[in-house]
């Protein structure tokens, strides 16, 4: 009996090997996103005890080996065998190790192998396109994501994927919704959508927006905490897509109050 799960995000696709019995409520956590395509990426998932606390999470680089202890999850990712080993202590909190592992991964591979960057960000699909709003923790993402309803189709409120394309820039939803979400608000869904611009959320007693150039809109990008510095040539990689990206879609800085005439004011703003 099989106990892969094959995902793909973001065009790349993991298999992660877990113990016996684990598999089924994790394929139903993210059915959306099984993939039958041969893994670019091979995770190991053990059960074990990990003694770790949020003061004491540690990481440590040996070339392309990182490894790792945090809450709930320890192992080793290596960059360059495309392979990894985490341990995690049962299959209740399996999803937590899996969702870290996996986005150390993405945000690692993904301008490597996909010119792609995974960005801490809701995302939205408003009239067909994709808009993104970024920030500092308590710039408002998740108050923007409780703005979608009725009016935009909540592609993600914690992490999306954005890819560059022969022809456009596509934002791509990912199954790695917050923590903290309301369970009511989440709805896991594989969707893409070409990518209409990016806004840098402030808050504000009224609406106001600036674009930003093309420097500006990188440094502000390099402040979503999801930025590959730990290896050179992952920083590397995301320098070189996120400059081709801000030179292809606007990025602005967007003053907002929270209330649904975001929406209507959004329409305003010029995007691709």
């Amino acid at each position: 009996m099989t106990t892969a799960l094959d995902l793909e995000i973001g065009g790349l696709a993991l298999r992660f090997a877990l113990p016996p019995g684990w598999l089924p409520p994790l394929r139903e956590r993210y059915a959306a996103f099984l993939t039958a395509r041969p893994p670019a990426w091979s995770v190991t998932v053990e059960e074990g005890a990990v003694a770790v606390t949020e003061s004491e999470a540690w990481i440590s680089h040996d070339g392309p080996l990182s490894r790792f202890g945090v809450p709930g999850v320890a192992g080793w990712i290596d960059l360059a065998a495309r392979t990894a080993s985490i341990r995690t202590p049962s299959a209740r909190g399996a999803w937590s190790a899996i969702e870290r592992t996996a986005s150390y991964i993405l945000m690692q591979a993904l301008p490597r192998e996909q010119d792609a960057l995974w960005l801490h960000a809701s995302g939205v699909v408003l009239h067909g396109r994709g808009h993104v709003f970024f920030g500092a923790s308590g710039a408002g993402k998740t108050t923007v994501a409780r703005l979608a309803a009725g009016h935009a189709d909540l592609l993600c409120d914690e992490n999306v994927v954005l890819k560059l394309a022969a022809d456009a820039c596509e934002l791509h939803s990912t199954p790695f919704w917050g923590h903290s979400t309301p369970p009511e608000l989440i709805r896991r869904v594989n969707r893409r959508a070409p990518l209409a611009a990016l806004y840098q959320l402030t808050h504000a007693p009224d609406f106001t927006v600036t674009r930003l150039s093309p420097a500006d809109a990188v440094t502000a990008l390099l402040g979503t905490e999801k930025v590959a510095t730990e290896h050179v040539d992952s920083a590397q990689a995301w320098l070189a897509v996120a400059g081709q990206l801000v030179e292809r879609v606007p990025v602005y800085r967007l003053g907002f109050r929270p209330t649904v005439e975001l929406w209507d004011f959004l329409a305003t703003i010029p995007t691709l």
